[in-house]
């Protein structure tokens, strides 16, 4: 029998119940260490500023496949539309400097997916399936005004931009993706053996019924600080990230239901016994040599994979 029909799930289970005694472990380590700072929570009820930067476009909000989604517009809209999708954790704010850099030759529209930031929130796992996403996408781009646009996607963003090509190619003119391999070779990569499988061990940390939103929320969400600041975790250019555009990644996810409709992406890779979702560590030069013809492929040195807005 094949690695994916027997193992990957005997493995699965073992590895979220794994995950959850450690998650356990360590929030309750937190907790008996910082017992006055480890549960804090901040209610952030007005936007940071640079949320609100007129710099950066317009806010509007757009209905597409029975849902409202939040989008932020900059340049012409006579122009060819250029259309952003982000990945996890990050929302329409992750494209601000292609906000700015862009619009002179295009309508740039960075839109927040389903569940994240200002876009409607669906109840329930089953609400974000890849085919749902990708009917997201492909009835967003009508409801702009355009029959087609420049797709570009950034890790799960990335997953949701290649089920549109693979749906409906018509709409894209040209498709840039970063840190995604086409989800069939991801799902190969990841149920051939145990190297990608184990670089994927969050997939199986994140099945843990409320531990990873309770684990992200400690220290009133300073987790983001790690991310984005952090000597181990944090990107190099720790300066492009002043203490408020870190404020504004903590405004948007802990907000209610904040972390909720981002987790269920990373839970359905499971849930649907599906391998479709994309890895932080896949191998790029591996997955793209098996497909020469359909790609053209770049590599940005010292670029960490979660935070490509440097």
């Amino acid at each position: 029998m094949a690695f994916a029909g027997l193992l990957f799930p005997i493995l699965g289970y073992f590895f979220i119940a794994l995950w959850g005694l450690l998650g356990l472990l360590k929030v309750a380590v937190t907790i008996l260490t910082h017992p006055f700072t480890a549960l804090k929570k901040t209610t952030r009820e007005i936007p940071p500023a640079c949320l609100l930067d007129p710099a950066l476009g317009s806010h509007e909000y757009v209905t597409a496949n029975g849902l409202k989604f939040h989008c932020v517009c900059a340049g012409d809209t006579s122009k060819p539309l250029m259309l952003l999708l982000h990945g996890f954790p990050e929302f329409w704010f992750s494209w601000r400097h292609q906000l700015k850099a862009f619009s002179k030759d295009y309508h740039v529209v960075a839109v927040d997916m389903r569940g994240y930031g200002d876009s409607d929130k669906p109840d329930g796992v089953a609400s974000y399936t890849l085919d749902k996403l990708g009917k997201d996408i492909a009835d967003l781009i009508p409801a702009l005004g355009y029959s087609a646009c420049v797709l570009v996607g950034h890790d799960w963003g990335g997953a949701v931009a290649w089920r549109v090509a693979d749906t409906n190619p018509e709409l894209i003119d040209k498709l840039v993706i970063m840190n995604c391999p086409h989800l069939s070779i991801m799902g190969q990569e990841l149920t051939n053996g145990w190297g990608q499988l184990l670089k994927s061990w969050y997939i199986f940390m994140f099945q843990v019924p409320w531990l990873p939103e309770f684990t992200i929320g400690l220290h009133d969400y300073r987790n983001f600080n790690a991310i984005f600041r952090g000597r181990k975790a944090g990107v190099k250019n720790r300066d492009q990230f002043p203490a408020e555009v870190v404020e504004a990644y903590k405004y948007s996810f802990s907000r209610p239901g904040g972390l909720t409709g981002p987790i269920n992406y990373i839970l359905l890779v499971f849930v649907a016994s599906s391998v479709e979702g994309p890895s932080v560590k896949t191998t790029m030069w591996r997955v793209t040599q098996r497909y020469p013809e359909l790609v053209d492929r770049h590599i940005v040195l010292n670029c960490p994979h979660g935070r490509f807005e440097i």
